[in-house]
């Protein structure tokens, strides 16, 4: 059983129509899943731009789904709305929820299909509000524990699916952090920091991968579960510029 997986973070709306459509192209031929963990659009924290066309071009290059950054983040729901308004695929994050409605394309976690096997993602932003800071205040969003939320994820998807992923926008540390309370997570796929490292860590183990920024390049990840239960994976940077 094994599982393909291409990994962008820290876009920063950079992904021109060229790297979107070599991204299809890789997508299409490995029959992989097209992942990113946030800080796609071009917005800052406390602004909303009338239109985000990078969002557009990820859904024409065929992506899954992807986590909630700080930039896709804004204080007010209608403002966060807008920002994603052109996403045509799920926005995940597990440690935020709206005080009342839903949150249009975001949600707390979703199922997948790898072909024959069904793929448990769920998503982490970093805690743009603290929860009982003054900015609560003026916020119809409120952020919850990241580690309880990380935790009702896996209870919720682990006995549904053949793989567990976290896509995590709170960077390495809190990653590496991640993967020792959560050990049933076979990839936690990061971003936040910048960074390209790959890590292996526990006896399953978990794969704890960031893919550099700016869509410079992106991480080519494949994952296979032994006849032991044991994940044996293979991981490759590629060049999109």
């Amino acid at each position: 059983m094994a599982l393909t997986i291409i990994h962008t973070a820290d876009l920063h709306a950079r992904l021109d129509d060229g790297a979107a459509e070599a991204l299809g192209f890789l997508r299409a031929q490995s029959g992989a899943l097209l992942l990113d963990s946030g800080d796609a659009v071009a917005a800052g924290n406390i602004y909303v731009l009338p239109d985000e066309p990078v969002l557009a071009r990820m859904t024409t290059a065929g992506y899954d789904a992807m986590a909630v950054g700080n930039r896709e983040f804004f204080f007010r729901k209608s403002g966060m709305l807008r920002k994603l308004a052109r996403t045509g695929f799920p926005v995940l994050c597990a440690n935020l929820l709206p005080l009342a409605g839903d949150l249009g394309p975001v949600l707390r976690w979703t199922t997948l299909r790898a072909g024959e096997q069904t793929v448990g993602v769920f998503g982490l932003a970093p805690t743009m509000i603290p929860p009982g800071s003054w900015a609560e205040r003026f916020s119809d969003l409120r952020f919850l524990s990241w580690e309880g939320a990380a935790r009702e994820a896996v209870e919720a998807l682990r006995g549904s699916c053949d793989w567990l992923l976290a896509l995590s926008h709170r960077g390495m540390a809190d990653d590496l952090a991640l993967a020792e309370l959560c050990p049933e997570i076979d990839a936690i796929l990061g971003g936040h920091t910048h960074m390209s490292d790959t890590r292996l860590l526990g006896a399953r183990p978990t794969l704890v991968a960031h893919p550099g920024h700016h869509a410079a390049s992106v991480s080519v990840l494949r994952l296979e579960r032994n006849a032991a239960g044991r994940n044996e994976v293979e991981a490759r940077i590629v060049e999109l510029t």
